[in-house]
Formats: C-alpha cells, structure tokens, sequence
C-alpha cells in the first residue's frame, strides 16, 4: 500500500485563523490512495503490508514500543475537511502545540470518531488545553496530570484542540480511530520532511527548536 499526500501543504503560522475558516481551501484535501489509485476506506483497518508494493514505498508495520522524532517548530500543514483522514500534529515556538483531525466523509458518506490523548513526561508541565470548531460530540480534557485528551467526531470539518507544555518538552501522542490504533493516518512536518504514517504507536515528537 502506498500513501500519498500530495495535498497536505505546508503553510505559515500566521495563515492559521484562515485554515479554521468556514471558507474552502483551494486544496482538494488529504487523500490516501492505493497503488491501483483506489481510496483506501478507514473502516476497514487494513494493517500495513509491503509484500506487494514493487516499488516498496510503503511505511513499515508500526510498533508499539514508542519512537522519538522530530517536528519542525511553526510548520503549520493544511488540509480540506472532508476530503480525507488526518491526524495532524503541530509545534509553535514557545511551547504550544495543535492536535487537529479530518475525514473523508464527502466521498465515504460516514464520521470518524478520533480519540487522541498527549502526554508529557513527569519533568514537563501541560496546561491551557482548548477545543476549537468542536461540536458537542467533542471534547477535550486533561484526563490525568500531563495528559490531555481530545474526543472528535469529525466529519466535513476540522476538530482541533491546542494546549501548551514547557517550551521544547517532548510530547507523546497516542492515536485512535473508531477504537483502533491507526498511527498511519498521523501527519507531521520534521526535518523539512513531510510525514504520512507514524513509525509507532505511541509516538514520541521533539520540536527541533523550543
């Protein structure tokens, strides 16, 4: 399986407020396809499989035991709701991260129902946790100390939930859809890189600046 987001993009900080809007972004959003061009259907949970990719381009099978990598500090991805799934993580200068999720309802008709929890380790603080274009399905909650938790049925729209930790801390990230692991949908920008699929599950992010 080969997965693509040719229509991630990465955008500057100061765009933010205009990504949130109710207007349309000209991108036609984050797609995951298959090497035969087929939209992959999130309901199905497939496990990642590389045995028939000839080009070998797909990620290897996630692990459990937590990996550490990086996330550009202020790189800030957009996406259009609606047209695919995404987790997408985001590290702002001075300690303020964004967790923000999307479906593919246009085409599959149906919600995703997200359940992320960030954590910080016992050195580091998390705080000022916030949902924003949350619907009351949502919610976000610091469900024990140093972990914050948000709940989002998204559907043709963006749910997202920001809360700020000590500047530079490491933020682990465990990620749920529909009640299953699903680290591959999980998108970030490191090293000038863009990510499509976490390495593991949970997944450990250092900003390369605080």
């Amino acid at each position: 399986m080969t997965f693509f987001a040719d229509f991630v993009k990465l955008r500057s900080l100061g765009l933010w407020s205009f990504l949130l809007a109710a207007t349309p972004l000209a991108s036609t959003g984050c797609i995951v396809v298959d090497e035969d061009g087929r939209h992959d259907d999130h309901h199905q949970h497939d496990d990642w499989d590389d045995e028939d990719d000839e080009d070998n381009n797909a990620p290897p099978p996630p692990t459990d035991e937590p990996r550490r990598v990086a996330i550009d500090t202020d790189a800030v991805l957009s996406s259009e709701p609606g047209e695919g799934v995404g987790i997408f993580v985001e590290y702002a200068a001075g300690g303020t991260w964004k967790l923000w999720t999307t479906c593919d309802t246009n085409s599959s008709k149906v919600v995703c129902s997200f359940d992320l929890y960030a954590s910080v380790d016992t050195s580091s603080e998390l705080f000022d946790i916030v949902g924003t274009d949350l619907e009351k399905t949502d919610a976000t909650r610091l469900v024990d100390e140093g972990i914050a938790y948000l709940h989002a049925e998204t559907g043709s729209d963006i749910d997202a939930m920001t809360f700020t930790t000590t500047e530079g801390a490491i933020v682990r990230l465990e990620a749920y859809l529909d009640g299953v692991q699903e680290p591959r949908y999980v998108y970030w920008f490191g090293d000038g890189i863009l990510h499509e699929g976490a390495p593991s599950n949970p997944l450990d992010f250092e900003p390369t600046s605080p």
